[in-house]
């Protein structure tokens, strides 16, 4: 090989089809670049995207979990359990909150990234550490988040899809589980991501310092709680819509 032949590199791969501009990897690579090159006021963009994937989270999730928070749990009766199985209608409820919540699963990963992205593109440097924490606990998150509402669907989507019947001791179990999963695994993942995003925010002056204590807060209370009660999955998006909101008010004010 001629050393013009080695200096000019490899030659590139042979595509079957020849390669074609895609609308969605394209607005991705401008978004590394908004974060590889930051620019006076670049960080604006990726911000508010991530403010409106997290806004659209919140939604999504208090949506499911008003459809799914009609289960009934452990403490129910046998009576109330057969009940509840035996409307039509409670069953169709529950088996919509399980298609809405995945779409606010993939909210969340959009916003969880977008967050990233936003205090890197402000131009200082972002801990790589706590992004990659911050990364594995909101996928841990998600994960649970979703073995959560299977649990709570089970025996719904089996009596609609497979022509099962209620039974009263699996129908207490599953919720139960759920809610274990959820509250005891998924919310201290969610204590980890606002721990780190807390810490980001403030290091990339996306949020006030009076905000990140408070995110250290919740931080340390989802934490600590041991609870089964179904209301304080919700203290978590309260906490997402709250950063968004301050995102949005910070894009706002920053206008040009």
């Amino acid at each position: 090989m001629s050393r013009s032949s080695k200096a000019s590199g490899p030659a590139p791969a042979a595509h079957s089809v020849p390669a074609q501009p895609d609308l969605l990897h394209q607005w991705s690579l401008r978004l590394e670049d908004a974060e590889e090159t930051p620019m006076p006021g670049g960080w604006r963009k990726v911000a508010l995207m991530a403010a409106i994937a997290g806004i659209g989270f919140v939604i999504l999730y208090v949506i499911a979990y008003a459809l799914l928070a009609r289960v009934p749990m452990g403490s129910a009766t046998d009576e109330e359990i057969l009940a509840y199985y035996g409307d039509g209608t409670n069953l169709t409820l529950s088996l919509a909150g399980m298609l809405v919540m995945p779409f606010a699963g993939i909210f969340f990963l959009y916003f969880m990234v977008m967050l990233r992205s936003a205090a890197r593109s402000t131009g200082i440097r972002v801990s790589r550490v706590l992004g990659n924490i911050q990364f594995a606990t909101g996928i841990l998150f998600v994960g649970m988040l979703f073995v959560a509402t299977a649990g709570l669907i089970a025996t719904p989507a089996g009596i609609r899809l497979a022509g099962t019947t209620a039974d009263p001791v699996v129908a207490r179990m599953l919720p139960t589980l759920s809610m274990a999963v959820l509250l005891m695994f998924g919310m201290r993942m969610a204590s980890m991501f606002v721990f780190v995003s807390s810490s980001i925010g403030r290091a990339g002056g996306l949020i006030p310092s009076w905000f990140a204590w408070v995110g250290y807060a919740v931080g340390v209370l989802l934490l600590l709680a041991f609870t089964l009660e179904a209301w304080f999955a919700l203290l978590f998006a309260v906490w997402v819509l709250v950063l968004c909101v301050i995102i949005l008010w910070r894009y706002l004010q920053s206008a040009p």
